[in-house]
């Protein structure tokens, strides 16, 4: 994601992002490489936020060779939206771009046309230049082309896998914004791309120069992160206090805290047998946010409602939803609601643990309701059943909801079915 934004009620918001480009095990140039001719950065994506023709400006620094990032999984703080870039860059910007995310400079014919399946084969780009631009001193000297060319010549190993290029060549990419405000790019790829020269013999055994090129892609085996900045504004609106309402924010990280009765519940049903709980949570239709500019925000698609005790450890780990301590809801757009079902595993779950002890560890009853984007096993449409999902992460789009949280005289429901043992 790279974007900033200002909205009325929510403040000033802004990304950027550090990514690693992964080179292929066994990669090699040809061996009559002569130079690299061009290498550009590139950022797809398919659907943006806010004003189209925002003009807007994304620049790029270099992050240092054995910078000490370990994606091992072992060092947490890297993956956490609060990390700092900076200590991890060189100080040049090595490519600048100016773009809108509408680009008015392609044509129709190109940005519609469709492959003989009927999918469009444009794919919207920001493409950033870093052809000519000087390297950090501390690498080498020269500019982007010639660095690549010395590293592959110096020793082809350095682009054997992910790693040696990592370490040795690249050690990735910081992209930020530099100018201009209004516009969300949703990025969903991105490719380091070196186009290149090399001789090979024609028909009569004569020396021909032939163009080439091959792309380094950001993939789930190298390290990307997302940053995100709010100012005060967003914490000056959650302390405002909403009496009738509680909101969800996205990327911001504003989620809602949810109190169960729990107490209340064991005292009547403690000995009786929970088949069911449920608990609805109803969004209002009209939502405020970004309607003074003509850009409604979308909704969360997917909420988790999890233990306020369990947050952390079930994003550190990636875990999926269980049922029973954590659970998923899908966005009813017919109703407008989120609703929750088989709760009772994790009531009952907790009143083991009240049978056991009588002390109530810290937000024992408390639970978070946090927007989520879901993983599925396959996106096949055409199958009659839904893929299956193998994951769950932060939803970082631009959304928002604005539930109803209940008040004296409008409380929310829990739906309880019990079955109680008959008494002699």
């Amino acid at each position: 994601m790279l974007t900033w934004i200002t909205d009325e009620d929510f403040g000033e918001f802004s990304t950027d992002f550090i990514t690693q480009v992964y080179c292929p095990e066994g990669f090699a140039y040809p061996e009559t490489l002569k130079k690299i001719t061009s290498t550009t950065l590139e950022l797809y994506y398919q659907s943006y936020y806010g004003d189209s023709v925002a003009p807007m400006q994304a620049s790029v620094k270099l992050l240092k060779n054995n910078t000490g990032i370990i994606d091992d999984g072992k060092h947490p703080d890297i993956y956490y939206t609060t990390y700092t870039p900076e200590s991890y860059v060189y100080p040049e910007v090595i490519g600048k771009k100016d773009y809108a995310a509408y680009d008015n400079s392609v044509s129709d014919s190109v940005r519609y046309a469709k492959d003989s399946d009927g999918k469009l084969t444009y794919y919207p780009s920001v493409t950033i230049d870093l052809s000519n631009q000087p390297v950090p001193q501390e690498i080498g000297s020269g500019n982007f082309n010639q660095y690549i060319f010395d590293k592959y010549k110096e020793n082809p190993d350095n682009f054997k896998d992910g790693a040696s290029f990592i370490n040795n060549v690249l050690g990735g990419f910081y992209v930020y914004n530099t100018s201009g405000e209004g516009s969300v790019l949703y990025i969903q790829d991105i490719w380091l791309r070196t186009r290149f020269e090399f001789t090979m013999k024609d028909s009569e055994g004569n020396d021909s120069i032939v163009e080439g090129s091959t792309a380094f892609a950001a993939t789930k085996e190298i390290y990307m992160r997302t940053r995100l900045q709010n100012d005060d504004r967003l914490k000056d609106f959650t302390d405002a206090g909403h009496s009738d309402e509680t909101y969800l924010k996205t990327p911001a990280g504003l989620w809602t805290e949810v109190t169960l009765p729990l107490q209340d519940i064991y005292d009547e049903l403690s000995r009786d047998t929970l088949n069911s709980v449920s608990l609805t949570f109803t969004k209002y239709k009209e939502t405020i946010e970004g309607k003074e500019r003509g850009f409604e925000m979308g909704t969360p698609q997917y909420l988790l409602l999890i233990r306020k005790s369990e947050v952390k450890d079930f994003f550190e780990n990636n875990q999926n939803a269980d049922n029973q301590t954590s659970f998923l809801a899908s966005y009813d757009s017919s109703s407008n609601t989120y609703t929750f079902s088989s709760l009772n595993r994790l009531i009952s779950y907790i009143f083991s643990e009240m049978r056991n002890s009588e002390s109530r560890p810290a937000d024992w009853n408390k639970l978070l309701l946090i927007p989520v984007q879901v993983e599925r096993e396959s996106e096949n449409t055409n199958s009659s059943t839904q893929a299956q999902i193998i994951g769950l992460s932060h939803d970082l789009e631009v959304n928002s909801a604005r539930l109803f949280k209940g008040n004296d005289d409008n409380p929310l429901q829990v739906t309880v079915i019990y079955t109680r043992p008959h008494e002699e």
